[in-house]
């Protein structure tokens, strides 16, 4: 553990962290809102869709479809929140890590790699609820940009924790 008496540490004002919680709270807020998905593209998709069924079949095949619909976009905002609430977990937990031992920095750095694939992660779950269920991808851009701006500023962090390689303990 630390030579550092958690008496004597200073509460960490990372950006990194503070910005992991906001894009936490902008994929909530997109989650709330449905991911800005357009029900009039989904029932022109589901009518287009229709016509090559016979007309007894149509009213199941649209039903289904619609579940289909519905299914993709619980499963969408529970992997997205997930994400989100793990970029800044795994942030948070690195940031506990003060390393004395190689096992130590090891640790927070493996950390520090999960948050960067939960940013990875929570981009290709945003760009397919933008392809596949018909949202609005102009509604995400400025999120879609914070979570780059997050992966960066993880990766700048990760770049400035070899200052504790010189004082680690063999």
């Amino acid at each position: 553990m630390s030579d550092i008496k958690k008496s004597e540490r200073k509460e960490s004002k990372l950006e990194v962290i503070h910005n992991a919680y906001a894009i936490r709270k902008a994929v909530t807020k997109i989650a709330e809102n449905n991911f800005y998905i357009s029900e009039s593209k989904i029932e022109k998709m589901i009518t287009e869709k229709i016509k090559m069924f016979p007309e007894d079949d149509q009213e199941r095949v649209k039903e289904r479809t619609r579940q289909y619909f519905r299914h993709q976009l619980n499963r969408v905002t529970n992997r997205t929140l997930d994400f989100a609430c793990g970029i800044s977990e795994h942030l948070r937990i690195a940031n506990t890590i003060f390393p004395t031992y190689m096992s130590e920095f090891e640790e927070r750095r493996l950390e520090m790699d999960r948050a960067m694939a939960c940013c990875n992660a929570l981009q290709d779950e945003l760009q397919y609820a933008g392809e596949c269920l018909y949202a609005d991808l102009n509604k995400y851009m400025s999120i879609v940009l914070d979570i780059q701006k997050e992966f960066n500023m993880i990766k700048s962090l990760r770049q400035t924790d070899n200052r504790f390689l010189k004082n680690i303990k063999k």
